[in-house]
């Protein structure tokens, strides 16, 4: 992939012009993208789970790639072509990574790891929200540290500031817009981006559930009855649901007890069925570009995300580490 600003510098710049906007939005594809490999992998770690702790990380990994729709479709808004950035070696990180692409979160090291407190911690540092954290932390086990500036939040407010900036008059160069994949995502609407306001809206959907909003640790206006991500990973790590006491909220709710997990290796070249997971990692890859650049089927994308499901588990029940290596010959896109 060609060399693109970091994210520290895009923020400290703003985004100026046409180029400046779609590299952003490259690197906030590669971002979104980058989060669900660590989170797929605790998921299918665990074992035993007598709180389903598994749903509650299904749910978010299925968020994370509503908003690597969301993204693309952006992206794709603005004139940009995806061909040749899905499908690429580049374009996911070789983990364990020192923070995630974009060079944001620098020093936080990000593994392929089973559900667990140093996991968890992780998975917070990640999702932690622009402002204090609306829910008390307990004092026990310690709380991450907030990640240094710029964060995530302050990111994606500067994407939407250049989308303001570049398309002043809040239209953007065809309406509809090519290229657009318009689905459901779990309970969400994966929806197309002809328009600035349009592009706003996405922008908050993305930060909002991820982080919660200033208020209220749920998903604002888009999901108001679920959790944003950062405080879904944080009862998991407490052992306590977030219940509201008075105007305030705490982690006092039933307990969330963390599941047992299989424990797998973070190296395994020669793993037996490495060779199907990452043939099939390739072809989910190969099929998403596709989507976004030839109308390719999302919904034969989505089944091949089972295959790799189930040779992930396979893998890490067997204790070994999935590599999420794209290969580089090229693979059919058909089922």
């Amino acid at each position: 992939m060609r060399h693109r600003r970091t994210i520290r510098e895009t923020v400290e710049a703003g985004i100026n012009n046409l180029a400046e906007l779609q590299g952003s939005l490259l690197s906030a594809i590669q971002l979104e993208f980058s989060t669900i490999p660590p989170y797929l992998c605790a998921q299918w770690s665990i074992n035993t789970d007598p709180s389903d702790v598994s749903d509650m990380i299904q749910g978010v990994v299925v968020q994370e790639m509503l908003h690597f729709g969301l993204a693309c479709n952006m992206y794709t808004a603005t004139g940009g072509s995806l061909n040749g950035q899905i499908a690429t070696p580049g374009f996911v990180p070789a983990y364990p990574t020192d923070g995630l692409p974009g060079d944001v979160l620098p020093g936080l090291v990000v593994s392929l790891a089973p559900v667990g407190n140093q996991s968890l911690q992780t998975f917070m540092s990640i999702e932690f929200p622009d402002v204090t954290p609306i829910v008390q932390q307990p004092a026990t086990p310690p709380s991450p540290a907030p990640p240094a500036p710029p964060t995530i939040a302050q990111f994606y407010q500067t994407l939407a500031a250049g989308f303001t900036a570049v398309f002043p008059d809040g239209s953007l160069p065809n309406n509809p817009s090519p290229n657009q994949v318009v689905t459901n995502v779990g309970s969400d609407q994966l929806f197309p981006i002809n328009t600035v306001a349009d592009a706003l809206k996405a922008i908050q959907e993305i930060t909002d559930q991820g982080e919660g909003t200033s208020t209220s640790p749920d998903q604002g206006t888009f999901d108001p009855s679920e959790l944003a991500h950062y405080y879904i990973f944080a009862q998991v790590y407490y052992g306590k649901m977030v219940a509201q006491e008075g105007n305030a909220f705490q982690y006092s709710g039933a307990t969330v007890t963390m599941p047992t997990v299989f424990n797998f290796a973070p190296q395994s070249p020669n793993a037996p069925d490495q060779t199907t997971f990452i043939s099939a990692f390739t072809k989910l890859m190969t099929q998403l570009e596709a989507c976004w650049s030839s109308g390719f089927s999302i919904e034969t994308a989505i089944n091949t995300m089972f295959a790799l499901q189930t040779a992930g588990v396979i893998l890490i029940q067997a204790g070994f580490t999935p590599q999420f290596d794209f290969q580089a010959a090229s693979v059919p896109t058909s089922a």
